[in-house]
């Protein structure tokens, strides 16, 4: 089975959001990957790409934004405890 995944990107700095293929990667020992059910826009996403060009710190081009997800834990890390495939989760 191919794991498709998709990711909100900016490809440049004050450019549009857009929803494109990411690579999957499978997550690292103390790390969870999420079937997403749902995603919001945080004001730190947009603030992100309006100030961009001000901000104290330089943004990598291409970036992938977007922190705010509910859905079902899909694969989970080798040292992982207190969460399991299946599981329900917001972050």
């Amino acid at each position: 089975m191919q794991i498709t995944n998709n990711a909100s990107w900016i490809v440049e700095s004050g450019g549009d959001f857009i929803v494109k293929p990411s690579i999957y990667t499978k997550p690292g020992p103390n790390e969870v990957v999420i079937k997403s059910a749902a995603v919001a826009v945080n004001p730190i996403d947009w603030k992100i790409k309006a100030f961009s060009s001000k901000l104290p710190f330089t943004i990598p081009y291409p970036f992938i934004l977007g922190y705010d997800v509910a859905g079902e834990i899909f694969e989970v890390g080798e040292s992982v405890t207190g969460f399991k495939k299946g599981d329900r989760v917001i972050g």
